[in-house]
């Protein structure tokens, strides 16, 4: 299940890693692209990797220091005014947090850096630790 998680997001990668145009204009979605979690100031995941398409779909698997890896993909929207992303699960792999009061949508308040590379996701769920992601160049 670890390997086919794992594919599909290698998958969607190949296509994410630009920025959304319409009708020559680009659009404001600093988001899209593939992103690589660091370990700056949180202990929980060892290594992660969150993807956001042009499409309005996202991916993101993380592993835990001292489980298997989990995940969870879904529609996402982003609101730039308040500086949010919400994260729609349709499909999901949380071990060992597997729970059916986990609710389907986080919403997560984000801060990009000055030069768009480094992105910070914090949970409203739980505001005692924020991932910091490192935007995968071309």
């Amino acid at each position: 299940m670890q390997k086919r998680m794992l594919l599909i997001l290698i998958i969607a990668a190949i296509g994410c890693n630009t920025k959304p145009k319409a009708a020559g204009k680009e659009l404001n979605n600093y988001l899209v692209g593939t992103w690589h979690l660091t370990t700056k100031g949180q202990n929980l995941f060892h290594k992660g990797v969150i993807i956001y398409s042009v499409d309005g779909q996202m991916s993101v698997i993380l592993n835990h220091k001292d489980s298997a890896a989990s995940g969870y993909s879904g529609k996402y929207e982003v609101n730039e005014k308040e500086s949010y992303v919400k994260h729609y699960r349709d499909f999901y792999s949380l071990l060992p947090f597997t729970n059916d009061s986990i609710p389907p949508i986080w919403i997560r308040d984000y801060k990009l850096s000055a030069d768009k590379k480094t992105l910070t996701l914090s949970p409203r769920e739980d505001t005692s630790f924020s991932l910091v992601w490192e935007r995968v160049q071309n």
